[in-house]
């Protein structure tokens, strides 16, 4: 009787230590599976990610390059330089076509590239401004300043991010004012080195808005284009580009103008930032 328990009991043990057995690889298989089933979800929805975020970038490239040719605009120039040809003014006509094709070849050369020289991007912005002023017979002046503080010509910046600012402060606050032989509208831009980043500052005495940051700006295309850039930009790269703007006031606080700061990050050939590891 002892030795039939005893061996009951024994096969009972070597049963139950099988199960045991048989359980922990159960659970071992099991979690390997699950941790495979989890890296590879992981790796698709990186893949979706980035695939994501690649159509995005194609996206606002293709609208940047849109905003900066913009329809309007070029109807307008090519309308212009129709106008000088007809009255014979043909200096005029191929003063605006020499800069209204130079224009353009700057502009679809820089609408594939991330960064641009400093250098580039104000040849840009100068033709924008000249071929602005002919198209509006002399409405409004501008100034471009250079700072000493900027660490020198080799700076980079993104494209197609300065421009739709200065189109907004042309049409929509400088040709506004009223004709005034007097006080032409006036619009200045600041370019320098600060704490280690790029500014731009821009400033206008056009007719200030009540609501000119919600109503026109963030609602203007190239404009929300141009912040939709730079968060991709941060996004991207980890900087810290900003752009504010506000009101200038006088000394009796009236409003006199508005103001546009686009905060860059200091960039050359030499430090180009390293892409966030999502993107990769």
């Amino acid at each position: 009787m002892f030795q039939h328990n005893g061996l009951c009991f024994l096969l009972t043990f070597l049963l139950t230590g099988k199960a045991l057995i048989w359980a922990g690889l159960a659970v071992v298989i099991g979690a390997v599976g699950l941790f495979f089933w989890w890296r590879e979800r992981r790796l698709r929805k990186k893949a979706v990610n980035r695939m994501s975020a690649q159509r995005n970038l194609a996206a606002l490239e293709l609208h940047a390059l849109q905003s900066q040719m913009d329809p309007h605009f070029i109807f307008n120039s090519l309308n212009a330089i129709h106008s000088y040809i007809l009255s014979a003014r043909t200096e005029q006509a191929s003063s605006y076509l020499t800069r209204f094709s130079r224009l353009m070849r700057i502009t679809i050369g820089n609408s594939g590239k991330e960064w641009i020289s400093l250098e580039e991007e104000i040849e840009g912005l100068e033709l924008y401004l000249q071929l602005e002023q002919l198209r509006f017979e002399g409405q409004f002046e501008y100034s471009l300043e250079l700072l000493p503080s900027l660490p020198g010509t080799d700076v980079l910046i993104p494209p197609f991010i300065i421009q739709p600012y200065l189109q907004n402060a042309i049409w929509y606050r400088l040709l506004q004012k009223t004709p005034d032989k007097n006080k032409k509208g006036n619009l200045r831009i600041e370019i320098g080195r600060r704490d280690d980043e790029l500014y731009i500052r821009l400033e206008d005495n056009g007719v200030p808005r009540q609501s000119v940051f919600h109503s026109y700006q963030q609602k203007t295309a190239g404009t929300r284009v141009a912040a939709e850039r730079l968060h991709w930009l941060n996004a991207r790269y980890h900087t810290h580009a900003t752009i504010t703007s506000g009101h200038l006031y006088d000394q009796h606080h009236k409003k006199t103008g508005t103001y546009t700061i686009i905060h860059l990050p200091d960039v050359t050939p030499t430090n180009l930032p390293q892409e966030n590891g999502i993107f990769k």
